[in-house]
């Protein structure tokens, strides 16, 4: 692997010399994302062989420089100098440093996006993000972005479900703690029939998406007459995630709200609540004209 490679401007140079009694210094460590280059002292022409990509091969004329990024994994790699007497020498890379990530948000909406921040002590080099959504055991990669030169970056990402989150530099071997997102189902509620009259059944609707994140919505209910919020219908969501509740008006002013409630909420969704509407009947109210004050 020992041609210039772009994208690691800030990386040290950890220079190797060919000659007579072979490569000075014999071994040499090399940090992950640095430089390694062999330059040929000699009067002769030498080569640099390797099992490693990583560490060869190369041909150098007299008073020629080779050289190129380290990104092997940390460990330990022989090469021989040939050209006259062969002789063996060592890298040794190294991988240290630190990266890490946080989202700005800890539960979202879904389809809304969770901005994804971090610092990295690799400037310059890339940033692998990962993600692990909810009932999968293993990380799957997400993007591959770029730290500044300051060492920061940052991604978008609009999760499908609840998921953890990690970032990673120096090719996978060092890793950022993980971060949780939560997801909660987006739910509306509406009816053309805000006015009607005590007795009539009317349409209301209601919307849940994504349609998977709920096996049933339900459909509360609170007026003066109520007591508080009561169940009045529950139905499980269309493929569009459509449902369309038929509820009898009751005497008076009546909120209603749709609600994904915890038993019926999908694994990797939370729970969900529409915003409230109202919906006013006229006729002979319940009990006379005594009219209750409402308590939700």
């Amino acid at each position: 692997m020992l041609v210039a490679t772009a994208g690691f401007a800030l990386a040290d140079t950890v220079s190797v010399t060919l000659g007579p009694k072979g490569p000075q210094p014999a071994v040499v460590t090399v940090e992950w994302g640095d430089t390694l280059a062999f330059v040929n002292g000699d009067s002769v022409t030498h080569a640099v062989t390797s099992a490693h990509n990583d560490v060869g091969p190369a041909t150098l004329a007299p008073g020629a420089t080779v050289g190129g990024t380290e990104t092997a994994h940390a460990g330990s790699y022989q090469y021989r100098q040939t050209g006259g007497k062969s002789f063996v020498g060592t890298v040794v890379v190294t991988a240290t440093g630190k990266v890490t990530l946080k989202a700005s948000k800890a539960t979202v909406v879904y389809g809304r996006p969770v901005a994804l921040s971090g610092v990295s002590s690799k400037p310059d080099t890339a940033v692998l993000i990962e993600q692990r959504p909810a009932g999968d055991t293993t990380w799957k990669p997400l993007a591959t972005v770029t730290a500044a030169d300051d060492g920061t970056f940052g991604y978008a990402v609009k999760p499908e479900l609840a998921t953890k989150l990690r970032a990673s530099i120096a090719g996978g071997q060092i890793r950022s703690d993980p971060v949780a997102v939560a997801v909660a189902p987006a739910l509306t509620i509406s009816s053309t029939a805000r006015a009607t009259k005590a007795g009539r059944t009317i349409p209301v609707s209601s919307r849940l998406i994504p349609p998977k994140a709920a096996t049933r919505v339900t459909l509360l209910a609170c007026s003066p007459y109520t007591h508080g919020w009561q169940t009045v219908a529950a139905r499980p969501p269309g493929s569009s995630g459509r449902i369309t509740f038929r509820w009898t008006a009751g005497y008076g002013r009546t909120l209603l709200r749709a609600e994904v409630q915890r038993k019926d909420a999908a694994p990797g969704y939370l729970t969900a609540q529409s915003t409230t509407i109202a919906v006013t009947a006229t006729g002979t109210p319940p009990g006379g004209k005594n009219r209750p004050k409402q308590n939700c």
